[in-house]
């Protein structure tokens, strides 16, 4: 039944697996991004599960309301297999809050972060910098779209993923940029500055492009499990369908190559 399929091998490969090949469903559709996450821990070889990320209204029936930062959560979704159901009275870290759009800062919470990252943190060098920062900054938080933002691994994720994480190594994300570019040939352009949650959720979903953040130093010293070797490659899920159709065809993937450099070199 392969053979007659026009569809790409993944596509066909799902497709029968959904159905009987007669267009009569043996799944529900909404196991499709689980698939996705077992099929790319597999061939990336990942230590635990690419992390789904959803703003809902609903919480996930799976998931904690524990209080938490979301650079934590992203840890422990990938690689405890945990899933959480952040509000805005659950987030502990301001910044997290902000940049997962749960709550926007008074005034006085602006302040008092701008004066921790100066003079606290001292990621910025005075308010003019920060400022700076902030202002040219092409990522939007999504203050009011969702009460929840839902985050778990994507293997056992129950609600369609706006986006999905990758917390990985570099040769892992290096296969990921050139599988999530194979098709399309649009370059990444990626926002390396800003904290963590910024980078991993702020900027992919406001501009639907996929990222990567090194993880700022703060998470690192804050969630103890973050490997030296650890950042995040980030996706809108539109993205992953491509990613995942790619693996089979992309030298990213498990592709073959069809020729050597040295081949090339010679004509």
């Amino acid at each position: 039944m392969l053979s007659h399929c026009h569809l790409s091998p993944v596509t066909c490969h799902l497709f029968l697996w959904y159905t009987d090949g007669n267009n009569i469903p043996l799944r529900s559709d909404s196991m499709i991004w689980q698939d996705y996450a077992r099929q790319l821990k597999e061939v990336l070889g990942l230590e635990g599960s690419p992390v789904g990320v959803t703003f809902s209204d609903t919480p996930a029936s799976n998931g904690k309301d524990n209080k938490i930062m979301p650079c934590t959560a992203f840890y422990q979704a990938a690689r405890k297999g945990t899933t959480f159901n952040i509000s805005a009275d659950k987030c502990t870290c301001p910044g997290g809050s902000t940049s997962l759009g749960l709550s926007a800062p008074s005034p006085e919470r602006a302040a008092a972060v701008r004066k921790f990252l100066v003079e606290g943190e001292k990621f910025a060098s005075s308010c003019a910098s920060f400022f700076r920062s902030r202002a040219l900054s092409p990522s939007q938080p999504p203050l009011g779209v969702a009460k929840y933002v839902v985050i778990g691994p994507l293997d056992k994720f129950e609600l369609k993923p706006d986006l999905v994480l990758f917390l990985c190594n570099p040769a892992q994300a290096s296969r990921l940029v050139v599988l999530s570019t194979y098709e399309m040939g649009i370059p990444l352009q990626a926002q390396l500055s800003g904290s963590t949650c910024s980078g991993a959720v702020t900027y992919p979903l406001s501009t639907g492009r996929v990222n990567v953040t090194f993880l700022d130093p703060s998470s690192r010293h804050l969630v103890k499990g973050y490997k030296d070797s650890d950042l995040i490659f980030s996706a809108p899920f539109f993205y992953v369908r491509s990613i995942v159709e790619s693996i089979p065809l992309c030298g990213a993937g498990t592709a073959k190559p069809g020729m050597s450099i040295s081949e090339v070199m010679k004509k």
